[in-house]
């Protein structure tokens, strides 16, 4: 687990910029404060910060070159299966390190090129730069756990873990603002990748890889999404007709996915709420014979948030030792600026992260487990159970509601969010991801109009932003269950979830593993039936007779408890005295106009809207303040 930037051309020497590599390492410097390395080559700079996780010897250590001195190499995340592919693919490679995930990830790619990514089990991002034949390969893993961000400009490609550490390396650009990604963000609570908050700037897809050679020629591939392979593994389920014990199954899975990511030379704790997922994740690591020792609750004072009797409940059972940490207002309310700060992207969440890693680099354990993917995967959500519904007005609105009949409601619905949601339903478009974004949206697509300054309407289109076009294909799904999974899978847990685990965990030298997120779990359960993942009065019940050793039954029935933050009734008193001061700065009024900003805030104060549709410009605004302060 680590950070990395890195400068290449195929033409330009850039060595001159060498002093600049230093200070953006240093930006990186909390993604691997355990050893730091460079290489600079006339057509490529590279540097590396190291967390020491698996083969803590400087063998390991990072920019990595093969022994022709050909290849160089920076990655960040961890391969799972190194140990296996060594043995299987690389026995008779000298020049590999099988006790280095590193290495045995440099001689797959040097042996398969980019090939080797259907092979590797784990999280990761990383670049290769051929120095032979100047190319740039660029790479990151299925489901988007490892951040990697580009920026191509005209004779050069700039890369790294964070875009602060491109900053830092190229200081003179103007990094502008996009101002449709600015709605983007309020649409969702984030920008999704390939987009990022600045104009020029990418993130490459989840799944995805890109080269790039002399004269600038590129390609670029996906070689996993989960659309395409539940398909594949749907067809094969439905041919079988599913003739295995589907629990035995995916109890076999969910073990070898836990003790896959219990592989380190350093200690491994878990995050521990108390809900079923990190609860699961106890019983199975409990079950393979090598249990967490140390487990970490977030706790607050307010009662009705609590859930550490649940997770002491859990941790008694299989014998570990829960630490908790209370977030006090006052304590959140003198760490939200160090939150904002540490936020490579502005984020409506993540705070609930960057806290409970706070508590955890504290206890001086640099590897944590967490329980994200769960609800995407065994269907925990809210969505999957209204999916369905919503997805069916959809279908029956649409064709009676021409694009003016839209707008002329849309006008007078005016700031009607209610009124908003359901006009959302009768527009154009794939009937799931309509009914998706009317589930899961902050806003509805309608309201940017209402918001959104004059100045800024006008470099977008709004009318293709608000639609769900870009959203994932839900085609092959054979029922709503399975679509609602795979938008919670892109949308939500991929642009949002994985971006902010990633961010903040790292702000904190800690790094964060989800089992759950092991693609053959995740390919298995998404190709079964709804049938087998629901049933009336339990949470996520396919999950729960999976485990081999039960949970308390008051997490497995019942509806689903989500872990949250008293942000509402912290923003009725603390934050309410600088909404006002963040928000409404003369710089601000380039994205927003002021006089509905104030509507909203008005009616939130009177009770009448949810907290987050306030939060999410304070949010927004604190986080263009540290921005300002950087230029």
């Amino acid at each position: 687990m680590c950070g990395f930037v890195g400068l290449w051309s195929a033409q330009k020497d850039v060595r001159e910029l060498r002093p600049r590599l230093r200070e953006s390492l240093a930006s990186i410097r909390h993604r691997g404060p355990d050893g730091n390395g460079f290489f600079v080559a006339p057509n490529v700079q590279l540097a590396h910060a190291r967390l020491s996780i698996i083969d803590l010897s400087s063998a390991a250590q990072q920019p990595m070159l093969d022994a022709s001195g050909r290849w160089a190499l920076v990655f960040n995340g961890e391969i799972y299966n190194f140990a296996q592919l060594a043995a299987e693919h690389l026995a008779h490679d000298e020049s590999v390190n099988p006790r280095s995930d590193t290495s045995v990830l440099f001689g797959m790619y040097r042996r398969y090129g980019p090939d080797c990514l259907h092979y590797f089990n784990g999280m990761f991002a990383f670049a290769v730069v051929d120095m032979v034949e100047k190319r740039l390969f660029l790479a990151r893993d299925r489901f988007g756990e490892k951040p990697l961000y580009f920026l191509r400009t005209d004779d050069c490609v700039v890369f790294a873990s964070e875009i602060g550490a491109m900053r830092a390396l190229l200081p003179e650009r103007s990094w502008q603002i996009d101002v449709a990604s600015v709605a983007r963000y309020h649409l969702t609570g984030s920008v999704r990748a390939p987009g990022t908050i600045y104009r020029d700037v990418k993130a490459l897809e989840p799944g995805s890889w890109f080269e790039i050679g002399l004269g600038a020629v590129s390609r670029q591939g996906r070689y996993w999404s989960i659309g395409s392979v539940t398909n594949i593994a749907l067809q094969r389920q439905q041919k079988a007709g599913v003739p295995e014990d589907v629990t035995e199954r995916v109890q076999f899975l969910l073990k070898n996915a836990v003790e896959s990511r219990l592989v380190s030379d350093v200690p491994v704790g878990l995050f521990l709420s108390g809900g079923m997922d990190s609860g699961s994740i106890a019983s199975l690591a409990h079950t393979v014979g090598k249990p967490v020792t140390d487990a970490l609750c977030i706790d607050f004072e307010e009662a009705r948030f609590s859930e550490y009797r649940l997770a002491k409940s859990t941790a008694d059972r299989f014998g570990v030792k829960l630490h908790r940490a209370v977030v006090t207002e006052d304590l959140f309310m003198s760490g939200i600026g160090a939150f904002f700060a540490a936020s490579d992207q502005p984020t409506t969440d993540g705070f609930n992260t960057y806290f409970v890693s706070k508590f955890a680099a504290a206890l001086g354990t640099k590897v944590w487990l967490s329980g994200v993917g769960g609800d995407e995967l065994f269907g925990g959500y809210p969505s999957f159970r209204r999916l369905a519904v919503l997805k069916l007005a959809a279908q029956i609105l649409a064709p009676f509601a021409p694009k003016y009949a839209v707008g002329y409601a849309t006008r007078l619905a005016g700031d009607n969010l209610k009124a908003l949601r359901l006009l959302q339903l009768s527009v154009p478009g794939d009937a799931a991801a309509t009914a998706y974004t009317v589930c899961r949206n902050t806003i509805p697509g309608l309201f940017l109009s209402q918001f959104m300054s004059r100045s800024a309407l006008e470099t977008f289109d709004i009318t293709v932003l608000g639609s769900v076009a870009s959203y994932p294909n839900t085609d092959f799904c054979t029922d709503t269950f399975q679509a609602a999974g795979v938008m919670e899978t892109a949308v939500y847990m991929g642009s949002q979830l994985l971006r902010d685990m990633d961010n903040f965990s790292m702000t904190h030298s800690i790094e964060l593993r989800a089992p759950f997120l092991d693609h053959r779990l995740y390919e298995y359960v998404f190709s079964l039936p709804a049938a087998f993942k629901q049933r009336r009065g339990f949470v996520k019940p396919l999950l729960a007779d999976s485990l081999p050793h039960p949970l308390p039954l008051e997490l497995t029935s019942g509806g689903k408890r989500g872990f949250t933050f008293p942000i509402e009734t912290w923003m009725k008193a603390s934050i309410s005295e600088s909404f006002c001061e963040f928000v409404f700065v003369a710089e601000n009024e380039q994205f927003w106009n002021f006089e509905a900003i104030r509507r909203i805030w008005e009616r939130y104060q009177a009770g009448q809207l949810h907290w987050s549709v306030p939060w999410s410009f304070y949010s927004l605004a604190r986080w263009l303040a540290v921005q300002r302060e950087l230029q």
